[in-house]
């Protein structure tokens, strides 16, 4: 079967569920913005997170399948047009459901791909179909040999600023626990001992703890590093041996266990490129057979 990735481009999210996916198999390919003359040939397309109006419109006159992968898709500054963002507002499936009716209707896919079941769920009220497609790791990934010598150290890998005051909390945790705290949002992270994975402030939304992806466990899995998380959707579906928290004094706690606790052995299948690949192709394999 022959896929084609498609969307504006540019995002992490197009880097992985589109790039990445897309090299897996020798048949499929992903264009940015593409056009009619990419489309020949091609049996479904799968739009990554946002697509512009004129490769949307080359998709419905080609008229194949369509799949929608919203990943992230979403506003997620604290304004618009000097209006509270109402993507930040949303508190329930069904607010969900009102706010981002036109985004899917303006796409109107034949399947949407969801980064979680919970976001499966919260879908299936509007009417398409839909399947749950989890985040693979960065096939660059490989895993580092620990350096018993040195301090330990904890690792947040993400955007600076995404966990507000949770940065503060796990910086004093690590002192007192003899640890160094590290930050980065490169794309491959930098040797750990232990992963941290949380959003604080506004970040920290229904929208984040709900229809956000497994990326960070996924990343955590692949390293063979103790995964220490705010217990969000993406991450209870898909790691269940991580050490949870949800206040300043379990985050100590799960800092403490999970450097004390054995490292896990680092995954090379389970939410492998390859993985996620094979997973697609099954789901796609129900579209073509409508």
């Amino acid at each position: 079967m022959r896929i084609m990735f498609t969307g504006i481009g540019g995002s992490g999210a197009w880097v992985m569920r589109g790039e990445q996916l897309a090299a897996t198999r020798l048949d499929w390919s992903a264009i940015a913005n593409a056009t009619r003359s990419d489309l020949s040939g091609v049996d479904a397309v799968v739009v990554v997170k946002h697509i512009s109006e004129r490769a949307l419109a080359a998709l419905r006159n080609w008229g194949g399948p369509i799949i929608y992968d919203p990943l992230d898709f979403w506003d997620q500054r604290a304004s618009r047009f000097c209006k509270t963002n109402p993507a930040l507002q949303i508190e329930s499936s069904e607010e969900a459901r009102q706010v981002f009716a036109q985004d899917f209707e303006r796409i109107s896919p034949d399947l949407i791909l969801c980064p979680t079941q919970a976001m499966n769920d919260d879908l299936s009220p509007l009417g398409y179909r839909t399947a749950t497609l989890h985040h693979h790791f960065d096939p660059r990934l490989r895993s580092c040999e620990q350096d018993v010598r040195a301090r330990p150290r904890v690792l947040f890998h993400g955007k600076r600023g995404y966990m507000k005051a949770w940065e503060y909390t796990a910086r004093l945790s690590c002192r007192l626990l003899g640890a160094d705290f590290i930050m980065s949002d490169a794309p491959l992270p930098p040797p750990a001992d232990v992963m941290l994975a949380v959003r604080g402030g506004r970040h920290g939304n229904w929208l984040s703890r709900r229809w956000k992806s497994n990326v960070k466990a996924a990343t955590a899995q692949r390293l063979g590093l103790p995964f220490v998380a705010w217990p969000e959707i993406a991450y209870r579906e898909t790691h269940p041996g991580a050490h949870w928290f949800t206040s300043p004094i379990q985050l100590h706690r799960a800092i403490a266990n999970a450097l004390a606790a054995a490292r896990p052995q680092p995954q090379t299948g389970l939410y492998s490129a390859e993985w996620a690949a094979g997973r697609l192709e099954t789901i796609l394999a129900t579209v073509q057979a409508r």
